[in-house]
């Protein structure tokens, strides 16, 4: 299985130069990672482009911030891989992560896309050797995860360009891919480390908080129902505390 990794990057400030070199030496180091391609998509960074342009195997610069759904879309299309691994730049992953991810995909043909433990920037990643087929949907973080190409094509367009900058993104195409009999798959063997929301901290939050409204409300149009509302009453073992890894 080739993997594709699609690295997302808007630099505004000196520590998102730093936390993107960071990502970019994580991914490097990682074990198995001969094959696979690194494409970074830039979102118009106002600095950086020396650091994405010449780290990578495909770069795409864009004029503008075209936002997130749209950025991941223009990556997919120039993947070859089996599996697209979609990354944000504030975080390091574990060096395994390449290993437990063709692992998960070969032993479990209705994965369609995977999650890893996710920790503070700081803290150790504690790997364990669970993974989870359901009852975990709450975990399936969107700041690193991987797809399998025959999921995603499906979904007739991976990301819906329609929730703009971003937000609730997620819910909507983990709905769609669920509704296409795949599941979201949770595991705790691979990690990483994440530096919540450095780039949208440095954003106008009144702006964030309108955008985040408006996508929420856009999910409800599409699907009858806000998505935590939803989620509640479709994966309720989320709430719970007694997972257990199936065999």
């Amino acid at each position: 299985m080739k993997i594709s990794i699609i690295l997302l990057a808007y630099i505004i400030s000196d520590e998102l130069y730093e936390l993107t070199g960071n990502t970019l030496a994580s991914f490097v180091s990682s074990e198995g990672i001969g094959d696979t391609e690194l494409i970074i998509v830039d979102n118009a960074s106002q600095i950086g482009g020396d650091q994405l342009s010449t780290n990578c195997d495909t770069y795409v610069r864009n004029k503008a911030n075209l936002g997130y759904p749209k950025a991941i879309n223009q990556g997919i299309r120039l993947a070859s891989g089996d599996l697209v691994a979609i990354a944000n730049n504030d975080i390091r992953v574990s060096p395994n992560w390449v290993n437990v991810t063709k692992e998960v995909f070969t032993r479990l043909p209705k994965a369609g896309s995977l999650h890893f433990r996710m920790v503070g920037y700081n803290e150790p990643f504690n790997l364990g050797d669970g993974v989870w087929d359901k009852g975990r949907e709450l975990w399936c973080h969107g700041s690193f995860f991987v797809w399998r190409r025959k999921a995603f094509e499906k979904l007739k367009g991976p990301m819906d360009e329609g929730y703009g900058l971003g937000g609730y993104d997620d819910y909507d195409w983990q709905l769609r891919m669920r509704q296409r009999g795949f599941e979201t798959i949770y595991t705790n063997a691979a990690g990483f480390q994440h530096k919540d929301s450095s780039t949208l901290s440095k954003l106008d939050q009144t702006e964030r908080s309108e955008r985040d409204e408006k996508n929420r409300e856009y999910f409800k149009s599409k699907h009858s129902e806000y998505p935590d509302v939803m989620w509640k009453k479709k994966y309720p073992k989320q709430f719970e505390r007694n997972w257990k890894p199936f065999p």
